[in-house]
């Protein structure tokens, strides 16, 4: 029987859980700063007007990347800082101000010692683990059921990220109110402490005030309601109203100051584009499945073939069958799954990623910790052959859960980096802009990522390089691309893969906006003419200069294996081809 006391110190393990996580995620801190955090750098330090966004209710507006105005869009395209096909309505606005007031710290008092932000970083981190600790102490108890659920959360590999990232920092502050969130919920719904609930209703809405993901916190909610309270079920509803009332709210303000998601392929908002929501959520909400329980990190599950998805099914179905002893007599079990499935429904409004478990994994961890327990004490098969069979499935559960997943919590602590130094940060860096003539513009056929013209200056300018006014990026270098000069004036490049990647890069245009054949894109200098398009993304297209090309108002430079160097033309009715690791422009 679990009671709402609050817990005193915890066992040891506890600590010995703590500790293994955080020597895990000591990694993070050299990552450095990555991607997004060279904006919110240059933000805090006030680097550039050009970086502003309209944003009421932030400090900084860290999380406000386009705030919906089509001229500013103009503007940035215009300079390069996002790509030409970046849909001219795109809205890619958050409202984190609690978050960034944490940002506002390591950018504002040690913004050169990255370390310190991480060591900030993984202070949270740890905070959120031992809350976890604690809110399955107060359900679980002191039993195997508790300690499987401590390491299994302790070690899950979906935290990496948000603690190692700077950027993601949002999450585990989010999952840290949810966590009390659900402690206040707890006391106030076993002792009727009025003051618990405040709390709770108070720690829900800091949670809101930090990141999207605290969402989650109402899956719990409404599972902790239906499936865990016992009593009058319209009293267990009536818990539920002050959570929604605060939800609502902060729909309704967040809507009405313009933040938001809208036009992107990356962020599908249920509210706005419910259609293509539901279109992606069978797929996406099984690759999130397969990535909480089977340990399949979504990033890379989407390389393998469709069949994955009848996979992790399957494989679910089964484990849900092999626990049903215990999803049929604990209610704390069908609270934990509840909890943890719903809380795959909001993340799947964007493109999987290890990173959008950090909430479901609290009752994953739950769940899965009662599971084993009772495995283990022999309540989940009669017969030989039955036990066999189940201990098989669940010894490979316990290895990917408690092996594989901590040997990969240190890889995905530092994975923003890798891939940071890898598409943008080296070739940022080498870039040699002393050699471009005075007056001419730079242009990046190939980049790593045709999105990252932003990125390219904020790696300049936080190292203390010099930067560009502005620079076109053509098309994604992840692709293979030919480019055909026609004229004087002119080029084609095409790729049969499309000229960007719509999963990859599709965060600054989404499908509800295709490309058509005929289409122009104007910027100030140079027109873009769709030739022709795969899915709505262009395959071919025409780049019209205002200059001849031989003129010297251009400077042409490819991606070279992490260094930038300068691209010759070919001669008109000529072709090259372009890869990555191209070491000549030829």
């Amino acid at each position: 029987m679990t009671t709402s006391s609050p817990v005193g110190a915890l066992p040891k393990q506890a600590w010995w859980a703590l500790g293994l996580a955080l020597l895990l995620g000591l990694p993070s801190l050299w990552v450095g700063l990555q991607l997004d955090d060279y904006f919110h750098w240059g933000l805090v330090n006030d680097r550039s007007d050009v970086l502003r966004t309209h944003s009421p209710a932030s400090l900084f507006g860290l999380f406000s990347f386009l705030d919906g105005d089509l001229d500013r869009v103009r503007q940035l395209m215009d300079m390069g800082l996002v790509p030409w096909w970046t849909n001219p309505h795109v809205e890619y606005a958050f409202w984190r101000p609690l978050t960034e007031i944490t940002h506002s710290i390591d950018y504002g008092f040690w913004p050169q010692i990255p370390e310190l932000m991480h060591a900030h970083s993984l202070l949270y981190f740890g905070l959120m683990l031992w809350l976890g600790f604690r809110l399955f102490r107060v359900l679980q108890g002191d039993s195997a059921a508790w300690l499987w659920a401590v390491f299994i959360f302790a070690l899950s590999y979906s935290h990496g990220v948000p603690a190692g990232w700077l950027a993601n920092r949002n999450s585990v502050l989010a999952v840290l109110f949810m966590t009390l969130a659900l402690l206040a919920h707890h006391q106030w719904r076993c002792d009727g402490n009025g003051f618990a609930a405040v709390r709770a209703n108070v720690f829900f809405a800091l949670a809101l005030l930090c990141g999207e993901v605290a969402v989650s916190t109402g899956a719990y909610l409404f599972s902790y309601a239906l499936l865990y309270e016992r009593g009058e079920m319209k009293r267990r509803a009536v818990s539920l109203v002050p959570y929604i009332v605060i939800g609502v709210a902060w729909l309704l303000v967040r809507a009405g100051m313009g933040y938001g998601a809208s036009g992107s392929g990356h962020y599908l908002d249920p509210l706005q584009t419910p259609g293509l929501f539901l279109q992606a959520l069978a797929s996406r909400g099984l690759d999130l499945m397969g990535g909480l329980f089977w340990v399949i990190p979504p990033e890379l599950g989407s390389a393998l073939p469709s069949g994955r998805w009848w996979v992790f099914l399957l494989l679910t179905m089964l484990l849900m069958a092999v626990a049903w002893p215990v999803l049929k007599h604990d209610r704390r079990a069908r609270f934990w799954l509840l909890g943890a499935l719903l809380c795959l429904v909001p993340v799947a409004s964007t493109v999987p990623h290890s990173r959008l478990l950090i909430a479901a994994s609290l009752g994953a961890a739950g769940f899965l910790g009662l599971v084993f327990a009772a495995w283990r004490r022999g309540e989940l098969a009669q017969g030989r052959l039955a036990k066999t069979a189940v201990s098989c499935l669940l010894g490979v559960l316990v290895f990917l859960q408690l092996g594989l997943s901590a040997l990969l919590l240190p890889v995905e602590m530092v994975s923003m980096r890798l891939a940071g130094d890898s598409l943008v940060n080296q070739g940022a860096r080498n870039w040699d802009l002393a050699s471009i003539p005075t007056g001419a513009t730079p242009i990046l056929i190939n980049p790593p990522l045709s999105s990252a013209g932003g990125y390219i200056n904020g790696v300049r300018d936080y190292e203390g390089l010099p930067v560009t006014n502005n620079t076109w990026l053509l098309a994604s270098g992840t692709r293979e691309l030919q480019l055909r000069t026609l004229d004087e004036y002119s080029f084609d490049i095409q790729s049969s893969q499309g000229l960007y990647d719509a999963s990859q890069e599709g965060v600054l245009r989404g499908p509800q906006a295709p490309f058509e054949v005929g289409e122009r894109i104007a910027l100030s200098g140079m027109t873009v003419t769709i030739m022709m398009v795969d899915g709505g993304v262009p395959t071919l297209a025409h780049f019209q200069f205002d200059q001849p090309l031989a003129s010297g108002a251009y400077y042409f430079s490819h991606w070279n294996s992490g260094n930038v160097a300068q691209c010759q033309l070919p001669a008109i009715g000529q072709s090259i081809q372009l890869k990555l690791t191209s070491k000549q422009c030829q």
